[in-house]
């Protein structure tokens, strides 16, 4: 017997859904459809500390829409959780007590750590971990966690506030462009390398894998300005290429000849850097992309 849920999760940059029907006694899930809405709360809390009225009013409208889907594919039980900028912004008590009055439907806001579980739990779902070393990177709009594990033992997890729109405001903010992204990223990295150092230096990772929509968006990257395959995983060397070519493009022409979506197109070069500079300190040369994030684990977590 199968029952039917959805997830929702509020990022940075996006807010997410994916509606699903779980078999109990696999278990096993059977995606459904996924939505995504182009929500950034990242620009107005990393600019100001608020979500502002006009983003309120979006996310009001998105999660109306999301109820009516709720409702059209007959979901039976649902998780939503709000993640880095909903953590922070000042008026997050207010902006998800707006969202259930509006919608119905009730937010948790979770840590960074919960975070890291959660697709760590999607993660293992779908990858053959066996008994192996493995740093899972998720890069967000607000936040990068960085996960390591033993086979399915999470043995470390830790959240950088230093997501793709958080790194985007701080350019703008002071005046820098992506020329700059290697200077920023040496400020930010002291804290990260502690991390990687104290569970890479006498135990090395096999392998990378990366989650959230930038990873699978270089891992389509691949295909189409490499001219290689598959899209489930990049060596460093390939997204050396990946981020030198990209560089070469405008933000404009990324939208028009490769065909990114508006607000993939700006972020991309960041989040490409910042998986360069996380596999580099923990000197492993391969990434793999399962396609899979917050929103799987949140249905895995619904499981009995």
């Amino acid at each position: 017997m199968s029952r039917r849920v959805s997830a929702i999760d509020v990022g940075s940059n996006a807010i997410r859904m994916i509606v699903a029907d779980i078999l109990e006694s696999a278990p096993f899930i059977s995606i459904i459809k996924k939505f995504r809405a182009p929500v950034r709360l990242g620009h107005d809390v990393f600019t100001n500390g608020i979500i502002g009225p006009a983003s309120l009013e979006i996310a009001k409208n998105t999660f109306m829409q999301f109820a009516e889907i709720n409702q059209k594919f007959q979901v039976q039980n649902y998780r939503a959780v709000a993640t880095s900028a909903s953590r922070e912004a000042s008026n997050s008590t207010e902006f998800l007590n707006e969202i259930r009055n509006s919608s119905g439907i009730n937010v948790e806001l979770i840590d960074g750590t919960k975070e890291g579980q959660l697709i760590h739990l999607a993660v293992s779902k779908e990858v053959e971990l066996g008994n192996k070393k493995t740093m899972l990177i998720d890069i967000g709009g607000g936040s990068v966690e960085i996960t390591f594990s033993k086979g399915s033992t999470i043995v470390d997890t830790k959240s950088f506030p230093m997501g793709t729109v958080r790194i985007l405001e701080t350019l703008t903010k002071r005046k820098m462009n992506e020329n700059h992204l290697n200077i920023l990223m040496g400020e930010f990295i002291g804290e990260l390398t502690s991390h990687i150092y104290k569970n890479c230096d006498h135990d090395p990772v096999s392998f990378a894998i990366g989650t959230g929509g930038n990873l699978e968006c270089l891992g389509q990257l691949k295909l189409q300005l490499l001219k290689k395959s598959p899209k489930s995983f990049l060596t460093l060397a390939e997204l050396n290429e990946i981020i030198e070519k990209l560089r070469a493009y405008s933000i404009k022409d990324r939208i028009e000849k490769l065909h990114l979506k508006p607000d993939r197109a700006d972020v991309i070069v960041p989040a490409a850097v910042m998986v360069q500079t996380i596999m580099r300190q923990a000197e492993t040369q391969k990434i793999v992309i399962p396609g899979v994030g917050l929103r799987d684990g949140l249905i895995w977590s619904m499981i009995n």
